[in-house]
């Protein structure tokens, strides 16, 4: 399959794609958007991302106007441009703005949403990669208060992740994790993260400061399911620092193990069991999604 940009239903090459240049999201990151994973044919948890991107929608005083089944159709005839088989693993990208407006801040009078559709191969990571993990850095940029901007919104103003995890990068870590104004543990620049200790998959709780993710969700409905001991719980640095696992999540990665914090090895310095354990039933349950077909399949 190939690379390939729907705006509003036109489809091209990326370079091709174009937005008006008054277009809200092209000028203030004024959109919500949500990053789906198509495997095996179909998407998973395509239904709790499209009940997230309304719920974007609503915190940014948005209204995503038509059924779910327009945008999920607009994937399908994406998907169906591209060449996407029923093997590929497929990164899909759904941003729908506020759309033009004249110049200024203020949206009333907003007419049609402009909706994007981006599909492309997805990288998830291959047995070695997940195998080293990541590295992370505590940076001292913070995560942007709820009062703010209200980090459960995923919004197109990507800012704040943007430079934290560049400052992680000069640092030589491949991502960050961002502290709130209280100094707890919130989430990676593109993920959920979690601590193992004492035998508790833990994560940060949702008034920490963090977008309620879709693959958490499932990773806590699944541990509860299968007995892995999973609770929400404020979390500080030290709790990264001292941590036997470390892990993080997201739609198209998946559970991820990280191997060291600020330069030191996290336990022994490679995936624990636990991690090993919930990667296995994440990854499970995307199969099944798959075999069920419960989400949607290209036609």
């Amino acid at each position: 399959m190939r690379t390939l940009v729907s705006v509003n239903g036109r489809a091209s090459a990326p370079e091709d794609a174009v937005v008006p240049a008054l277009d809200r999201g092209f000028l203030y990151g004024d959109s919500v958007y949500e990053v789906l994973w198509w495997h095996r044919g179909a998407a998973v948890q395509a239904d709790d991302h499209m009940a997230r991107l309304r719920e974007s929608a609503r915190r940014i005083y948005m209204e995503i106007p038509g059924p779910d089944e327009r945008y999920l159709d607009e994937i399908r005839r994406t998907l169906a441009a591209a060449g996407c088989g029923p093997s590929d693993e497929v990164y899909v990208r759904l941003v729908v703005t506020r759309g033009v407006t004249p110049l200024g801040l203020r949206f009333e009078g907003t007419t049609a949403p402009t909706v994007v559709v981006i599909v492309a191969e997805a990288h998830r990571p291959t047995p070695a990669e997940w195998a080293k993990g990541l590295a992370v850095a505590l940076v001292d940029r913070l995560r942007v208060s709820a009062r703010a901007l209200d980090p459960a919104a995923k919004t197109g103003n990507y800012m704040n992740n943007l430079l934290a995890l560049h400052e992680a990068n000069q640092r030589g870590s491949d991502d960050a994790v961002l502290l709130n104004d209280r100094g707890e543990v919130t989430e990676g620049t593109t993920s959920n993260v979690y601590v193992v200790r004492d035998g508790v998959v833990v994560t940060p709780p949702l008034c920490a400061g963090i977008l309620k993710g879709t693959t958490r969700t499932r990773i806590l409905a699944l541990c509860a399911r299968h007995q892995v001991r999973a609770e929400e719980r404020v979390l500080g640095p030290d709790d990264l620092r001292l941590a036997p696992e470390i892990f993080c999540s997201s739609s198209v990665r998946g559970v991820i193990p990280v191997t060291s914090v600020d330069g030191r090895p996290v336990g022994d310095g490679r995936p624990g069991p636990l991690t090993r354990r919930v990667h296995d039933l994440f990854e499970a349950a995307a199969d099944a999604d798959a075999a069920s077909r419960s989400a949607f399949t290209i036609v």
